[in-house]
Protein backbone atom coordinates (compact mmCIF):
# COMPACT_ATOMS: atom_id res chain seq x y z
CA UNK A 1 0.00 0.00 0.00
CA UNK A 2 1.35 3.39 -1.27
CA UNK A 3 2.37 5.56 1.71
CA UNK A 4 0.67 8.64 1.78
CA UNK A 5 3.14 11.83 0.41
CA UNK A 6 2.54 13.77 2.94
CA UNK A 7 3.53 11.16 6.01
CA UNK A 8 7.15 10.61 6.80
CA UNK A 9 8.80 7.56 6.09
CA UNK A 10 9.45 5.14 9.22
CA UNK A 11 12.91 4.80 8.13
CA UNK A 12 13.41 8.55 8.19
CA UNK A 13 16.34 9.46 10.26
CA UNK A 14 15.40 12.97 11.88
CA UNK A 15 12.05 11.20 13.18
CA UNK A 16 14.32 8.27 14.51
CA UNK A 17 16.37 11.19 16.02
CA UNK A 18 14.27 13.54 17.24
CA UNK A 19 12.49 10.38 18.60
CA UNK A 20 15.77 9.57 20.98
CA UNK A 21 16.05 13.14 21.77
CA UNK A 22 12.04 12.86 23.30
CA UNK A 23 12.27 9.84 25.07
CA UNK A 24 14.52 10.98 28.22
CA UNK A 25 12.09 13.67 29.01
CA UNK A 26 8.55 11.16 27.96
CA UNK A 27 9.73 8.98 31.03
CA UNK A 28 10.06 11.72 33.23
CA UNK A 29 6.83 13.11 32.06
CA UNK A 30 4.74 9.75 31.84
CA UNK A 31 4.02 9.11 35.33
CA UNK A 32 2.93 12.69 36.14
CA UNK A 33 0.71 11.96 33.12
CA UNK A 34 -0.54 8.67 34.61
CA UNK A 35 -0.83 10.21 38.03
CA UNK A 36 -2.90 13.21 36.59
CA UNK A 37 -5.07 10.89 34.90
CA UNK A 38 -5.91 8.58 38.15
CA UNK A 39 -6.21 12.10 39.34
CA UNK A 40 -9.03 12.97 36.61
CA UNK A 41 -10.69 9.87 36.83
CA UNK A 42 -11.34 10.23 40.96
CA UNK A 43 -12.37 13.98 40.24
CA UNK A 44 -14.67 12.92 37.61
CA UNK A 45 -16.27 9.86 39.90
CA UNK A 46 -17.15 12.31 42.33
CA UNK A 47 -18.69 15.11 40.30
CA UNK A 48 -20.36 11.96 38.79
CA UNK A 49 -22.44 11.81 42.62
CA UNK A 50 -23.36 14.96 42.06
CA UNK A 51 -25.32 13.98 38.78
CA UNK A 52 -28.15 13.35 39.49
CA UNK A 53 -31.31 11.83 37.24
CA UNK A 54 -34.28 13.99 36.96
CA UNK A 55 -36.57 11.41 36.24
CA UNK A 56 -36.21 9.71 39.78
CA UNK A 57 -39.33 9.67 41.92
CA UNK A 58 -38.75 11.56 45.43
CA UNK A 59 -38.82 8.01 46.90
CA UNK A 60 -36.19 6.99 44.76
CA UNK A 61 -33.92 10.82 45.66
CA UNK A 62 -34.61 10.32 49.10
CA UNK A 63 -33.30 7.06 48.94
CA UNK A 64 -30.65 7.93 47.10
CA UNK A 65 -29.67 10.95 49.43
CA UNK A 66 -30.00 7.86 52.61
CA UNK A 67 -27.60 5.81 50.58
CA UNK A 68 -24.88 8.82 49.99
CA UNK A 69 -24.89 10.03 53.57
CA UNK A 70 -23.93 6.62 54.73
CA UNK A 71 -21.38 5.89 52.27
CA UNK A 72 -19.65 9.17 53.33
CA UNK A 73 -20.30 8.66 57.49
CA UNK A 74 -22.39 11.34 57.37
CA UNK A 75 -24.51 10.50 60.94
CA UNK A 76 -28.62 10.33 60.37
CA UNK A 77 -31.57 9.26 62.40
CA UNK A 78 -32.01 5.74 62.42
CA UNK A 79 -34.93 3.96 60.71
CA UNK A 80 -36.41 2.85 63.66
CA UNK A 81 -36.53 6.45 64.96
CA UNK A 82 -37.16 8.61 62.34
CA UNK A 83 -40.18 6.27 61.95
CA UNK A 84 -41.34 6.94 65.40
CA UNK A 85 -41.02 10.37 64.72
CA UNK A 86 -42.57 10.53 61.17
CA UNK A 87 -45.66 9.15 63.14
CA UNK A 88 -45.66 11.05 65.80
CA UNK A 89 -45.80 14.50 63.54
CA UNK A 90 -48.68 12.69 61.44
CA UNK A 91 -50.71 11.06 64.66
CA UNK A 92 -50.64 14.87 66.61
CA UNK A 93 -50.71 16.98 63.39
CA UNK A 94 -48.20 18.84 63.64
CA UNK A 95 -47.68 21.84 61.23
CA UNK A 96 -44.26 23.80 62.59
CA UNK A 97 -41.24 22.21 63.33
CA UNK A 98 -37.44 23.65 63.97
CA UNK A 99 -35.28 21.00 63.69
CA UNK A 100 -31.05 21.55 65.26
CA UNK A 101 -28.97 19.62 63.39
CA UNK A 102 -29.34 19.53 59.25
CA UNK A 103 -26.42 17.59 58.74
CA UNK A 104 -27.58 16.30 54.68
CA UNK A 105 -31.14 17.13 55.33
CA UNK A 106 -32.35 13.58 55.14
CA UNK A 107 -34.75 13.51 58.50
CA UNK A 108 -35.94 16.90 57.55
CA UNK A 109 -37.26 15.17 54.09
CA UNK A 110 -38.30 12.30 55.28
CA UNK A 111 -40.80 14.06 57.76
CA UNK A 112 -41.70 16.70 55.58
CA UNK A 113 -42.56 13.99 53.01
CA UNK A 114 -44.89 11.68 54.88
CA UNK A 115 -46.50 15.25 56.47
CA UNK A 116 -48.14 17.52 53.67
CA UNK A 117 -48.99 20.00 55.91
CA UNK A 118 -45.74 20.16 57.72
CA UNK A 119 -43.38 23.03 57.53
CA UNK A 120 -39.77 23.09 58.55
CA UNK A 121 -37.07 25.62 59.68
CA UNK A 122 -33.73 23.59 60.46
CA UNK A 123 -30.46 24.87 61.59
CA UNK A 124 -26.93 23.63 60.42
CA UNK A 125 -23.71 24.96 61.44
CA UNK A 126 -21.21 22.92 58.62
CA UNK A 127 -21.22 24.98 56.15
CA UNK A 128 -20.58 21.85 52.93
CA UNK A 129 -23.56 19.76 54.82
CA UNK A 130 -25.92 22.58 54.58
CA UNK A 131 -24.93 23.25 51.10
CA UNK A 132 -25.82 19.64 50.62
CA UNK A 133 -28.86 20.06 52.38
CA UNK A 134 -30.31 22.65 50.49
CA UNK A 135 -29.00 20.74 47.00
CA UNK A 136 -31.18 17.43 48.17
CA UNK A 137 -34.59 19.59 49.71
CA UNK A 138 -34.37 21.28 46.22
CA UNK A 139 -34.04 17.69 44.42
CA UNK A 140 -37.03 16.22 46.46
CA UNK A 141 -39.15 19.66 45.79
CA UNK A 142 -39.32 20.52 49.34
CA UNK A 143 -38.10 23.87 48.74
CA UNK A 144 -41.36 25.76 49.79
CA UNK A 145 -41.80 23.53 53.41
CA UNK A 146 -38.28 23.09 54.28
CA UNK A 147 -35.95 26.08 54.96
CA UNK A 148 -32.25 25.50 55.84
CA UNK A 149 -30.43 28.37 57.84
CA UNK A 150 -26.94 28.05 57.94
CA UNK A 151 -26.12 29.10 61.25
CA UNK A 152 -24.71 28.20 65.10
CA UNK A 153 -27.52 27.31 66.69
CA UNK A 154 -26.18 28.45 69.85
CA UNK A 155 -26.43 32.01 68.65
CA UNK A 156 -29.65 31.79 66.72
CA UNK A 157 -32.94 34.20 67.04
CA UNK A 158 -36.29 33.41 66.27
CA UNK A 159 -39.47 35.19 67.13
CA UNK A 160 -41.14 31.84 65.38
CA UNK A 161 -43.27 29.70 67.51
CA UNK A 162 -42.81 26.04 66.87
CA UNK A 163 -45.55 22.78 67.57
CA UNK A 164 -42.26 20.66 67.76
CA UNK A 165 -38.49 21.27 68.69
CA UNK A 166 -36.08 18.62 67.58
CA UNK A 167 -32.97 18.55 68.73
CA UNK A 168 -30.45 16.32 67.10
CA UNK A 169 -27.32 18.59 67.14
CA UNK A 170 -23.96 18.44 68.96
CA UNK A 171 -25.14 15.97 72.50
CA UNK A 172 -22.82 18.28 74.45
CA UNK A 173 -25.62 21.20 74.14
CA UNK A 174 -28.82 19.58 74.58
CA UNK A 175 -29.23 21.89 77.79
CA UNK A 176 -28.00 24.86 76.21
CA UNK A 177 -30.32 24.53 73.16
CA UNK A 178 -33.11 23.03 74.99
CA UNK A 179 -32.55 26.79 77.47
CA UNK A 180 -32.12 28.78 74.24
CA UNK A 181 -35.46 27.49 72.01
CA UNK A 182 -37.69 26.96 75.39
CA UNK A 183 -39.50 30.58 74.30
CA UNK A 184 -40.18 29.27 70.82
CA UNK A 185 -41.80 26.04 71.83
CA UNK A 186 -46.07 26.56 71.42
CA UNK A 187 -47.54 26.21 74.89
CA UNK A 188 -48.67 22.09 73.98
CA UNK A 189 -45.30 21.60 72.04
CA UNK A 190 -43.20 18.77 72.38
CA UNK A 191 -39.36 18.87 72.51
CA UNK A 192 -38.10 16.04 70.37
CA UNK A 193 -34.46 14.29 71.28
CA UNK A 194 -32.57 12.02 69.42
CA UNK A 195 -29.84 9.86 70.59
CA UNK A 196 -30.16 9.94 74.39
CA UNK A 197 -29.64 6.43 74.76
CA UNK A 198 -26.08 7.24 72.90
CA UNK A 199 -24.60 3.87 71.98
CA UNK A 200 -26.14 2.38 75.42
CA UNK A 201 -23.18 4.46 77.35
CA UNK A 202 -26.10 6.49 79.37
CA UNK A 203 -26.99 3.22 80.85
CA UNK A 204 -23.31 1.47 80.97
CA UNK A 205 -21.02 4.18 81.09
CA UNK A 206 -18.40 0.75 82.40
CA UNK A 207 -18.80 0.16 78.84
CA UNK A 208 -16.67 3.70 77.94
CA UNK A 209 -13.15 3.19 76.86
CA UNK A 210 -12.39 6.75 75.73
CA UNK A 211 -11.45 9.34 78.10
CA UNK A 212 -12.68 12.31 75.75
CA UNK A 213 -15.97 10.09 75.41
CA UNK A 214 -16.94 10.08 79.19
CA UNK A 215 -17.38 13.86 79.80
CA UNK A 216 -19.83 14.00 76.90
CA UNK A 217 -21.73 10.82 78.11
CA UNK A 218 -21.44 12.39 81.11
CA UNK A 219 -23.72 15.79 80.28
CA UNK A 220 -26.20 13.76 78.25
CA UNK A 221 -26.79 11.80 81.32
CA UNK A 222 -27.41 14.97 83.14
CA UNK A 223 -29.74 16.55 80.33
CA UNK A 224 -32.05 13.76 80.31
CA UNK A 225 -32.21 13.36 84.19
CA UNK A 226 -33.12 17.29 84.34
CA UNK A 227 -35.42 16.78 81.48
CA UNK A 228 -36.71 13.95 83.16
CA UNK A 229 -37.43 15.69 86.29
CA UNK A 230 -38.31 18.97 84.85
CA UNK A 231 -42.08 19.89 86.87
CA UNK A 232 -43.03 21.93 83.42
CA UNK A 233 -42.39 18.82 81.41
CA UNK A 234 -44.01 14.89 80.82
CA UNK A 235 -40.96 13.39 79.16
CA UNK A 236 -40.81 9.65 77.59
CA UNK A 237 -37.90 7.56 77.44
CA UNK A 238 -38.31 5.63 74.63
CA UNK A 239 -35.09 2.81 73.59
CA UNK A 240 -36.14 3.45 70.10
CA UNK A 241 -33.07 3.58 67.50
CA UNK A 242 -30.59 5.25 69.71
CA UNK A 243 -33.19 6.58 71.95
CA UNK A 244 -35.42 9.23 71.87
CA UNK A 245 -36.55 11.34 74.57
CA UNK A 246 -40.39 13.12 74.01
CA UNK A 247 -40.91 15.84 76.42
CA UNK A 248 -44.20 17.20 76.17
CA UNK A 249 -45.28 20.51 77.58
CA UNK A 250 -47.74 21.12 80.39
CA UNK A 251 -50.26 23.07 80.10
CA UNK A 252 -51.00 25.40 83.10
CA UNK A 253 -53.80 23.59 84.52
CA UNK A 254 -51.76 20.43 84.19
CA UNK A 255 -51.05 18.77 87.74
Amino acid sequence: MNQPSCMMPLSSPPEKSAFRLRSPLMNYIKPLISAWQNLRAEHLRGKADMVYNTDMTVEQTIAEIKRKALQDRVPIMEDEGLQFLCEFLQKHQIRTLLEVGTAVGYSSIMMAFHNPQLKILTLEQDEERYHQAVENIKRCRLSDRISAVLTNAREYETEEKFDVIFLDGPKAHNQQLFERFEKNLESKGYFIIDDVWFHGFIEHPELIRSRRLKPLVEKLDEFVKNMMSNPDYRCSYLKIGDGVLVAARKEKTDE
